[in-house]
């Protein structure tokens, strides 16, 4: 068992240090660890961080333990870990907030890449808050249209402040750039501390072995209209940001799949901000799911296919300006269809003895 990890970043005055703030001083009988980013100013109060220059890890009165990364966030993990082991203490996940014009993306790598922390953290989910009220004019930034594309999950701060047409056309904008997140609304001053940590954690947003099936559903009845008769990628774009998503029912080669899923990292390169799917591979009985970001994509076992559930493919790409008609291209080069049926290869940790 690793310890989940949760990103939580948004735009400055988002109300993201709100949000931490009432995680680290109310009761909630979850053992939070909380690590904050070096640059800028401080996200939480500042009374938490100063008691000590010499202590990186402060713990709380109500069990939460609080540091500053000084360095590399996988040696602050490391730290962390052995930190709390010596000094007896103990949590049961860790929260990392960004500053606001932080880029999330080289943490997340930090978790798809660093293998030495695989054996006691993992990825749960990127998390992003939206101020309501000023999203319309931050939506101009590029960095607070990164963090959307990032995300797992979207929570829309200061609702109050707008009327109900204006949060229903920034729903459908969020939407538009990320159709793959869920997104809720709360209020980070009254909401209680139970429903505001439901919406941060167990987002399994990098789960290896398993996509929510919601999730999936949900892509797909953004784009159902389209989806029909045939395989094909679909690209909208929304201020630059283009989202893509691939659904093909037909079985896909999956040394093809990697070759195209390098050659598409490789063409995009940061503007790849996020690759997440489920595929459909010939000759594996279970799924396979895909997880990356930019250059960084894992292609790995996932849950069994039930007996009667659909078999397909669908993949979503999440970037800036990413060129729709590369990746149709190269995915579709990937159906092992009529004379392009290569031949069975099965996987050995699944294969059948009979």
């Amino acid at each position: 068992m690793t310890t989940p990890v949760t990103i939580l970043t948004g735009f400055l005055g988002s109300g993201k240090t709100t949000l931490v703030n009432r995680i680290l001083q109310e009761n909630h009988d979850v053992r939070i660890a909380v690590i904050e980013n070096e640059f800028g100013q401080v996200g939480v109060d500042a009374e938490f961080l100063s008691r000590s220059d010499q202590q990186t890890i402060i713990q709380l009165a109500n069990g939460c333990l609080c540091c500053s990364v000084r360095g590399d966030l996988a040696r602050a993990l490391h730290d962390l870990a052995l930190q709390a082991q010596q000094r007896g203490l103990s949590f049961d996940r860790v929260l990392i907030e960004t500053t606001g014009l932080a880029d999330p993306a080289p943490i997340i790598q930090t978790f798809l890449a660093e293998t030495a922390i695989e054996s006691l953290f993992h990825l749960d989910g990127v998390v992003a808050v939206v101020d309501a009220a000023h999203a319309k004019v931050e939506a101009e930034r590029p960095e607070f249209r990164s963090q959307l594309g990032y995300a797992d999950r979207l929570i829309i701060s200061k609702s109050d402040l707008v009327t109900n047409a204006e949060r229903q056309s920034l729903q459908d904008e969020l939407t538009s750039i990320n159709p793959r997140a869920p997104i809720v609304a709360a209020d980070l001053h009254r909401s209680g501390i139970s429903e505001l940590m439901a919406h941060v954690f167990d987002v399994r947003g990098f789960s290896n072995d398993h996509i929510p099936s919601e999730e999936i559903n949900r892509i797909l009845r953004r784009y159902d209209a389209d989806l029909r008769l045939r395989p094909r990628l679909l690209g909208k774009h929304s201020r630059g940001v283009t989202t893509c998503i691939f659904r093909c029912d037909a079985p896909l080669d999956l040394g093809r799949l990697n070759r195209a899923l390098d050659a598409l990292a490789t063409i995009h390169g940061q503007r790849l901000w996020r690759c997440k799917g489920i595929v459909h591979s010939l000759g594996y009985r279970s799924r396979l799911v895909v997880q990356g970001v930019q250059a960084v994509i894992q292609i790995s076992g996932g849950t069994m296919w039930r007996p009667f559930e659909p078999r397909r493919t669908v993949l979503i790409f999440i970037g800036l300006e990413l060129e729709s008609a590369a990746i149709q291209e190269r995915l579709n080069d990937c159906r092992t269809l009529d004379d392009k049926t290569p031949a069975v290869q099965m996987d050995p940790s699944i294969r059948d003895e009979n």
